[in-house]
């Protein structure tokens, strides 16, 4: 048996719905003129509707929009800073470029991620830059040397910086820095091998076919990379902190230079030019 107060609504509920569709038949057959209640109610409640039931297909919450900004966000700042970063050409020739950097406030954090700039792959923003224009070789990719810093050290009042480097670890990014191919045996290589699509560890991995090179030889162009690389972070770090006037480098926090290499050295201070 239902419950008395369940019927009597069910019951006011029907004489609604008959008292509704009454009108409604009665306006469509023109026995009743519509009356500005009855538009007001019939455009309110089906305007109702269609805000749900477009937000149930679009499966959202329709409440969000009490949220502000939920909905439409505002845009996204970015929060990165253009600095110089210099590129080179592995061997003597660089040039500054621009990087878009998230700085971070402190400044040895901020040293490692300038290094890290430096042995990224070499590319330049899609805006025009006229330093760009001034570029007439092709960068390399230099080594990613961020790893090996083990320590820096600011010395008289944060004029001369002091980079420490773990030389094993300078050792071992040096062995696994993949050379670019030559162009020796190119003339042993068919058609379909010079169309094939090469990967970057393919092109780093040096020349495949023809006379291989020495380890002597191999090792002597991974020397010039590095000495590339410590030139190219020092310029950067110059270039960025108008502060330092004199970098110098250490070995496992001992002054000496790094076994074979020639084209740089690490026992002589670099000296700010401003």
């Amino acid at each position: 048996m239902l419950h008395p107060k369940i019927k009597e609504y069910s019951e006011i509920a029907k004489e609604k719905g008959y008292a509704w569709g009454s009108q409604f038949y009665r306006l469509g057959t023109g026995i009743e003129v519509t009356t500005n209640r009855f538009l007001f109610l019939f455009f309110s409640w089906f305007s109702l509707l269609l805000f749900f039931t477009f937000f149930i297909l679009a499966e959202k919450n329709p409440f969000n929009l009490l949220v502000p900004f939920n909905v439409f966000q505002l845009p996204n700042y970015d929060h990165r800073s253009n600095f110089k970063v210099f590129i080179s050409d592995g061997a003597d020739l660089q040039a500054p470029i621009t990087r878009l950097v998230l700085a971070n406030e402190n400044k040895s954090e901020f040293i490692y991620q300038l290094i890290e700039e430096v042995g990224a792959p070499p590319y330049f923003l899609p805006e025009k830059n006229e330093e760009n224009a001034e570029i007439v070789f092709t960068p390399k990719k230099l080594l990613p040397l961020q790893y090996s810093l083990t320590n820096i050290w600011f010395r008289e009042k944060e004029q001369t910086i002091i980079l420490d480097w773990n030389e094993t670890s300078l050792e071992q990014v040096m062995n696994q820095y993949r050379l670019a191919k030559s162009g020796q045996g190119s003339a042993l290589v068919d058609d379909e091998e010079q169309n094939q699509t090469v990967d970057t560890i393919t092109y780093y991995s040096g020349p495949e076919l023809g006379p291989k090179e020495s380890e002597e030889s191999v090792r002597a162009k991974k020397l010039k990379a590095l000495a590339a690389t410590f030139k190219a972070i020092d310029a950067t770090i110059l270039a960025n902190f108008s502060e330092f006037k004199t970098i110098q480098h250490k070995l496992n926090g001992v002054s000496k230079e790094f076994p074979g290499l020639l084209d740089y050295s690490l026992l002589e201070d670099k000296k700010s030019s401003n």
